[in-house]
């Protein structure tokens, strides 16, 4: 099988969005206990970001006719860098959310803890740290 070559897409933003039946609670989690900027507010979607405009951004969408279905809670993780993720581990552990694994170090060039959103999305929150040679390799 021969495939042709493809001219490369050029996007401006990539904005995975996750459909979900729990909006508030899920507001609750992204906004108010990271600490997420509000990008677009509705009651069919939310979107934030992490920073002012322009930033990475998430958004969550309640279920209608073009997704009738909520996210099923596994599956998608998300991966967000921070300068100090103990640091962070802390202020978010005060802010009430539950640490699913505490900071640890990766060997691909990471240190990073772990917190699931009410949706079931897995967050990695992670700061760079020297890989592992055998990962250190890998980075293009």
């Amino acid at each position: 099988m021969v495939f042709a070559m493809v001219q490369q897409m050029r996007s401006t933003r990539i904005s995975p969005i996750v459909t979900t039946d729990r909006m508030r609670e899920t507001r609750a989690f992204w906004v108010e206990r990271l600490g997420f900027a509000v990008s677009f507010d509705h009651q069919q979607y939310l979107g934030v970001r992490a920073g002012d405009d322009g930033a990475p951004e998430l958004g969550f969408m309640q279920t209608d006719a073009d997704a009738p279905e909520p996210f099923g809670g596994a599956g998608v993780s998300v991966s967000i860098a921070v300068a100090d993720a103990d640091a962070e581990c802390e202020r978010l552990r005060r802010a009430g959310v539950t640490i699913h694994r505490e900071p640890s170090d990766q060997p691909w060039g990471a240190r990073s803890f772990m917190v699931v959103d009410p949706n079931g999305v897995t967050v990695f929150i992670a700061h760079r740290i020297e890989a592992a040679p055998e990962f250190a390799a890998c980075v293009r």
